[in-house]
């Protein structure tokens, strides 16, 4: 007798566990309804007919299909020879230039290029050729700047080969004046005052 009560008691809660873990499944959808008074509450049941409802679902909201980005297209970049032409002229290249990115129509492309071989065709050519003049001066002018840096470069290293030269004759001049016998005063001035300019140029303070 009590080994039955025992089994249908632990039966009981078993299914009470499972009832509790399957809650939250079987709570996902609620329902918002108003009563007779206009105020709002949230049931598990569907709301009674003569009150106006909606239906609540909690769980993962679906997500808005992406919208259709067309891909940039890469265009060239703006010739030199811009800065050289006209602003009508220069306004329609960057206009044919830009076109893939702004959308434009084909026959639209059509019609600007067919105005730009028309109007400035000639224009361009000049262009292009101003542009490279002045690409070979640029470069001319770096290189001018090049020759003077390594001018410069070599000029500073013989002043130091220069510099260092002197300071070594000086120590030589030193050395073999306090090598002379029985110097006089006046040869020990100026081997003093000769030290002190040794000093001045060629020892760092």
């Amino acid at each position: 007798m009590h080994q039955v009560s025992f089994t249908r008691l632990v039966g009981a809660f078993v299914l009470c566990g499972l009832s509790a873990a399957y809650a939250p499944a079987l709570a996902q959808t609620t329902y918002a309804c108003k009563d007779w008074r206009g105020q709002s509450y949230r049931s598990l049941n569907p709301c009674p007919q003569a009150q106006k409802s909606g239906l609540i679902h909690y769980g993962p909201q679906a997500q808005p299909e992406p919208r259709y980005q067309p891909p940039v297209q890469r265009i060239e970049r703006a010739g030199d020879e811009l800065g050289y032409m006209s602003p009508k002229c220069a306004t329609l290249q960057e206009g044919i230039r830009t076109a893939p990115n702004r959308g434009l129509s084909s026959a639209t492309v059509r019609e600007l290029r067919l105005t730009f071989e028309r109007e400035c065709s000639d224009e361009q050519s000049n262009a292009l050729r101003a542009a490279r003049q002045g690409q070979r001066a640029q470069e001319e002018l770096r290189e001018q700047e090049r020759e003077m840096a390594l001018q410069q470069k070599q000029r500073s290293q013989e002043d130091i080969d220069r510099y260092r030269q002197q300071c070594a004759e000086m120590r030589l001049s030193i050395h073999r004046r306090k090598q002379r016998p029985n110097p006089t005063e006046g040869e020990l001035r100026d081997l003093a005052l000769f030290e002190d300019r040794y000093q001045a140029r060629c020892i760092p303070s």
